[in-house]
């Protein structure tokens, strides 16, 4: 969990970086997905609920660090 002491620059970057990493872990299980999806054609990828929850996570993050944005350049 954040600090509540932290600047918003500093929760920006903290952000960022979250997305990022958030992004990275999600291309990667994407890239499974695609590789289970074309040796197991009609199963279900057994990782499914982790990629939407990191689905979730990212959208999470990207409103947070929407709403900072918004509110600094007003």
């Amino acid at each position: 969990m954040l600090n509540e002491f932290l600047t918003v620059e500093d929760e920006m970057a903290h952000l960022c970086s979250a997305i990022s990493e958030t992004v990275m872990r999600r291309d990667r299980l994407k890239d499974a997905m695609d590789r289970w999806y074309a040796s197991e054609p009609g199963k279900r990828f057994p990782q499914k609920i982790e990629l939407v929850s990191l689905d979730e996570k990212l959208s999470w993050l990207d409103s947070r660090f929407k709403r900072l944005w918004d509110a600094q350049q007003a």
